[in-house]
């Protein structure tokens, strides 16, 4: 039962679960005095560019997953009666399907986890 939970997948979204769970529940006075202000200052270049490279990364995977959509959407149309085209095509399109549900997902989660930071004080809001 528990090595069933132990693939990688399941690890990644475990731990994700957990950090989130922990900084729901944390107290904000926990985190209030943690990080000086002046650190908090030098820091938010580095915020901004991690906020930019999430954005861009989370943009591309969405315009690629698209871009798979597409491409599958032409190839099962121009697959006639050839079954294994066809299946290729349907399995692109499926994959295509499954990077959108994880790219917003990612969304979700990053999304998720900057706003309880930024409530905590350990980052600026956004």
């Amino acid at each position: 039962m528990i090595g069933r939970f132990l693939v990688p997948g399941r690890r990644l979204t475990i731990l994700a679960a957990t950090t989130a769970l922990y900084l729901a529940a944390a107290h904000p006075a926990l985190a209030a005095g943690s990080v000086p202000p002046g650190a908090q200052k030098a820091l938010a270049p580095v915020e901004n560019m991690i906020g930019a490279l999430v954005a861009i990364t989370i943009g591309l995977g969405v315009a690629i997953s698209g871009a798979v959509i597409v491409w599958g959407g032409i190839e099962k149309t121009l697959a006639g009666s050839n079954a294994d085209a066809e299946h290729r095509a349907h399995k692109r399109i499926e994959n295509g399907i499954h990077g959108l549900v994880w790219m917003f997902a990612a969304s979700v989660i990053v999304g998720t986890i900057t706003a309880l930071a930024a409530a905590y004080g350990l980052i600026s809001p956004p």
